[in-house]
Parts: C-alpha cells; structure tokens; sequence
C-alpha cells in the first residue's frame, strides 16, 4: 500500500468521526502519523483528501459486490450477496462513530463524486437482464436495503431481512 493510500485509509476513521466540515488537516495527519507537511506532498487539500477516500470506500464496496456476483449459484443468492455488500456497507455507515453519513454523501454528491450505490445498481441490473424494468428493479432493492439497515434491530435481524426481501422479490420476478 502507498503513503496516500495509507493516508486515504487513515482518512476514513476521521471523516466518519468528525463529519467533512469539521475534519482538518491536522487531524488527517495526526490520525494518519504524518505531518502536516508531509500530508501536503500527498494531498493539495481536504477534498483531495476526501476525494480520495471516496474512491477508496467506493473500491472496496464494488469490489466486494463484484465477487458476491461473480459467485456460483443461484441467481438470487447472488443478488441476495450483492445486497449484503450495501447492507454491510450501510450499517457501518450507522455504527457508533460515524454520525455523519449524510453529510457525507451530500459532500461527496456536491464533488461529482459517483457514489457506489450508482455502481452498484449497474451491478444488479446486469444480474437482473431479462427481467422487468431492470435498473428500476435494482434501486429499489438498493433503497430497501439501506432502509433495512437503518431499521431496529442488530446484524442478525438484518441480515434475516434483506434474505425475506431477497426471497420475496426474486420470487415476484419468477427468476432463480
């Protein structure tokens, strides 16, 4: 791993923690270990470095989704891991520690940033050819996972009901 990655990564913890308006450099660079002027031979500004957070998160999670989807099986099962990947992504997204996701995503959005939930859909979508409407298909099972994520209840209980969701939709589409 580079220095800017290791940075980026040092990033994610205080972005989460201290929401984009609040983060600074110093703290970047503390959390990462580095100094203040060493930060800048890596990043010009804040939003170098969360721009390059953003595509860190948004790496790991297609990357995650991709193996779920490339997985043998049946298609719902693969649909159901692509799913998880966003649940699992969306409930740390609400873990203590990380009170701004919001802002976050606002910021991000306002940067031109594509947010992996763009990637994501694309991912199902192609899983789910053949069916109907199937973009339209795709972000609506994205949007009910986040709001799975975001329902009472711990990682079982979630977990239990993205599979109910999962079962109920591919069971809808008539598909495996």
């Amino acid at each position: 791993m580079s220095k800017r990655d290791e940075i980026a990564a040092a990033a994610v913890a205080v972005f989460a923690r201290h929401g984009f308006a609040h983060t600074s450099m110093d703290l970047v660079a503390q959390a990462a270990g580095v100094s203040r002027p060493a930060l800048y031979q890596y990043f010009r500004n804040k939003q170098d470095v969360f721009a390059a957070v953003a595509e860190s998160v948004t790496g790991r999670i297609v990357a995650a989704a991709e193996r779920a989807r490339d997985t043998e099986g049946p298609l719902a099962d693969r649909v159901h891991g692509v799913l998880r990947v966003k649940l699992d992504a969306a409930g740390s997204a609400g873990a203590p520690g990380a009170g701004f996701p919001q802002e976050l995503v606002a910021q991000a959005a306002a940067m031109g940033l594509t947010p992996a939930d763009d990637r994501l859909v694309y991912l199902l979508a192609r899983l789910l050819d053949g069916t109907p409407e199937p973009v339209e298909t795709a972000a609506a099972l994205l949007a009910a996972t986040a709001g799975i994520a975001r329902s009472e209840g711990g990682p079982e209980v979630h977990r239990r009901r993205l599979r109910r969701l999962t079962e109920l939709v591919m069971a809808g589409l008539a598909v495996g």
